[in-house]
């Protein structure tokens, strides 16, 4: 059995994040610290059960930070802290339908994060924030990269990633495993599983990553590793507090994917039509909207 290494990081980051608030409520770091332990489980087992905890406490990590960036003589680590409260909010917010302020917190985080850098070359770990923005501010902008002010960034974006990782940062791992939703969406599908195992070898293959290594396979029509995969993030997610109905439902989409490309065309449109009927119960979590709105084109494309 793997040895994932991040549900001990998460726990060990949300005790010290509970401590650092309790001892001193006007740190930023602890704020920081829970914020991202509940947006970590939120992307692992996609559920909007945690959305008041995720926003409150970056929000109130951002407050904080800002308080002590303004400080005269703020150290870089300051800056870095503010950088990465506002890319961990820009993610979520992306997830949730606010682009604008999605687009807004990444800008922020990115000035933050580079002055973090300028100020200390040692902080490494900023240029996974740094890079993670470039890239996908490129990527999701691609229609309009030939304006003076957006550009194409993309290859900067992965150089910068890439560096994080070279660097054996704290942030390394993360850093590694950004790598494969841009894998993914640049349709490199076998470097995404190449990446995987890397990944599993050293135990920091979470279901996040997992769920992306489903997909590659899936496109690569690798029906019974994909199949295989499932089984194993189903097996977590069932032994774990924090799934619910609605997480399900993307496990729901996946089988069916692989059902109807195995040639069980019509168990997957049964699969499908279940899942879409969960709208009324689910409707209200973001990951779940995601889902059926993927569910939906596949239900079209098997008609």
């Amino acid at each position: 059995m793997l040895k994932l290494i991040w549900q001990s990081e998460l726990a060990a980051a949300a005790d010290s994040g509970y401590r650092i608030v309790s001892e001193e409520s006007r740190n930023p770091l602890g704020y920081f610290l829970l914020g991202m332990v509940y947006y970590s489980i939120s992307t692992q087992f996609r559920t909007d059960r945690y959305l008041d905890s995720v926003t409150w406490n970056l929000d109130r990590a951002i407050e904080l930070a800002k308080v002590r960036v303004d400080t005269v003589g703020a150290p870089a680590e300051s800056y870095f802290l503010l950088g990465s409260a506002y890319g961990c909010r820009a993610l979520y917010r992306s997830m949730h339908g606010g682009w604008w302020g999605a687009f807004r917190d990444g800008h922020h985080s990115c000035v933050n994060l580079e002055e973090a850098y300028r100020n200390d070359s040692s902080l490494t770990d900023a240029l996974m924030g740094i890079g993670a923005y470039h890239y996908w501010k490129s990527a999701k902008s691609k229609s309009i990269t030939w304006l003076p002010f957006v550009g194409d960034k993309r290859e900067k974006g992965l150089a910068e990633l890439r560096r994080a990782i070279d660097a054996q940062g704290m942030m390394s791992p993360n850093a590694y495993r950004a790598l494969l939703p841009i894998y993914y969406h640049e349709k490199r599908y076998e470097d995404a599983l190449l990446l995987s195992d890397t990944l599993a070898a050293a135990g920091l293959f979470d279901t996040n990553c997992q769920l992306h290594a489903i997909r590659c396979l899936i496109e690569l029509e690798k029906w019974d590793r994909a199949e295989e995969l499932l089984l194993e993030v189903r097996v977590k997610w069932e032994a774990s507090p924090y799934a619910d109905s609605c997480s399900f439902s993307e496990l729901q989409l996946l089988q069916a994917q692989i059902l109807a490309g195995s040639g069980h065309v019509s168990q997957a449109r049964t699969l499908l039509k279940n899942l879409l009927q969960l709208k009324d119960a689910c409707d209200h979590d973001a990951y779940f909207q995601d889902t059926r709105s993927r569910a939906n084109k596949v239900l079209r494309q098997l008609s």
